[in-house]
């Protein structure tokens, strides 16, 4: 049984509205209707080929606001076509909203992403496969085929370090919102006031990617990987004391497996829905910070986690 509620936090005067959950994992939503596929290639970069998987709405008029979304792997493994993520963009597509699903550079693969890897060798990894998430956005704007004007970046993992980053990191976006799951950015980044809407799901005890203000993959200080994140739990609370549009899912108990049972589970996958409609219904680019209502039972994760 699902088990839904809010929790308020205090920090100094201020009160951070955040979301948790507690859900088995890997439940699916079962009704989604797969939708025709089209595989294009959208760049070619020393000679390998990067394609996207696009899948258009079959049933209902398209959404003015489409995604690209990143698989995640690592930055050394994971496919666009292969995974929990696939069910997850069936489910969109069926609500009308079209997506594309890329292949961007795998530049650790052979070396891994752990502890042992410069910090500056991962902020490559994942500003490469931001530089490729462009790209993609790119082809998407001047393709001649009927698709939306304005594209949401949403990634699991990996994918969703990447999507953080070309949302929030740069200063400045090609991307109308940010979805994580499981994701985080560099700690040393802060809220812009052009800031796109957040979407952010993590499991409440993730060891690999913290959903807090950590290290990655809880390295120690002196490893050459340290690397400081802040995760959805955390990001969404800058959000909140920017005042910007933001909604966090944070899952009780939940490890880094929940980049990949959220996707499939038909709450989140509901959420999901109603946010993008909701927060992207205008064409306009101005965005207003909201508030939501709790709803549900009160549910106070249990801690520690180990």
């Amino acid at each position: 049984m699902k088990t839904l509620g809010s929790l308020g936090f205090l920090l100094g005067s201020i009160v951070i509205h955040i979301y948790f959950v507690q859900l088995p994992e890997g439940e699916p939503r079962g009704n989604a209707v797969g939708a025709p596929v089209e595989r294009h290639v959208y760049a070619v970069l020393e000679g390998d080929s990067l394609a996207l998987d696009l899948r258009l709405p079959q049933t209902k008029p398209t959404f003015p606001v489409g995604v690209v979304f990143l698989h995640g792997g690592g930055f050394s493994a994971g496919h666009r076509s292969l995974g929990p993520h696939v069910d997850l963009l069936e489910v969109l597509a069926s609500e009308g909203i079209a997506s594309a699903s890329i292949s961007y550079r795998l530049t650790m693969k052979g070396r891994g992403f752990g502890c042992n890897i410069p910090s500056q060798d991962k902020q490559h990894a994942v500003e490469s496969a931001v530089q490729d998430a462009e790209t993609a956005f790119e082809w998407l704007s001047q393709s001649p085929l009927p698709l939306p004007e304005d594209w949401i970046i949403m990634g699991s993992s990996a994918g969703a370090e990447a999507a953080m980053w070309a949302g929030y990191g740069q200063g400045s976006t090609l991307f109308r919102g940010v979805v994580s799951f499981s994701g985080a950015i560099d700690a040393s980044v802060h809220v812009s006031e052009s800031a796109p809407p957040f979407f952010g799901v993590h499991g409440m005890c993730d060891d690999v990617v913290p959903s807090g203000n950590a290290l990655h993959r809880r390295c120690n200080s002196d490893d050459p990987g340290a690397w400081p994140l802040c995760g959805g739990e955390c990001w969404s609370s800058r959000m909140f004391e920017s005042g910007a549009p933001h909604q966090f899912w944070g899952i009780c108990g939940g490890d880094h497996s929940i980049c990949n049972s959220a996707m499939t589970d038909a709450e989140i996958q509901d959420h999901l829905v109603a946010w993008i409609k909701s927060e992207f219904a205008s064409s306009t680019r101005q965005y207003q910070s909201h508030s939501l209502s709790p709803f549900g039972e009160r549910v106070e994760c249990p801690s520690p986690c180990h």
